[in-house]
């Protein structure tokens, strides 16, 4: 059993380690460290705590959240940029649907927002899945791009 709330500052030790195993099992070779998850959590409780989720245990340990931004976009209010974790061993407990419809039910109320857009794993079956099956797709007209900061400055001086 879990309960969902809006993110507390106690939760962030943690939830940085939820993170932290939840996004290095999905993707192996690139794992992500506690204390830059810990800053990651950090960053988005400033930045919108108001759409930032956790999911408790029965003895109060966070077992994953969702948050996602807020932005206008050219024809409407989007969910964007956010990220939805569950520690695996909370995982396949319907944890993550949970959390993805209470963000997106408050991010409609309060803001009217009318589309999700995000970022996952690539090359990987999961998550890729579980989004289709909640009727999210890849988008065919975009794409992520990705560079170093040092490569860029680079290559405008030559």
């Amino acid at each position: 059993m879990y309960t969902l709330r809006l993110i507390e500052e106690k939760d962030l030790p943690s939830l940085s380690k939820a993170l932290s195993k939840s996004f290095t099992q999905a993707d192996p070779e690139k794992p992500w460290d506690e204390g830059h998850s810990y800053e990651n959590l950090k960053y988005w409780i400033k930045k919108q705590p108001d759409l930032f989720y956790v999911a408790i245990g029965e003895d109060g340990t966070p077992l994953g959240g969702m948050v996602v931004n807020i932005k206008p976009w050219r024809t409407d209010i989007r969910c964007n940029d956010g990220m939805l974790f569950v520690d695996p061993s909370s995982q396949s407990r319907g944890i993550g649907k949970d959390l993805f419809k209470k963000v997106i039910e408050r991010a409609l109320h309060k803001y009217n927002a009318e589309t999700f857009e995000g970022i996952t794993f690539a090359g990987k079956e999961f998550p890729m899945s579980w989004y289709e099956k909640i009727g999210i797709e890849k988008d065919e007209y975009a794409m992520v791009i990705v560079g170093k900061c040092k490569d860029i400055l680079e290559k405008f001086e030559v």
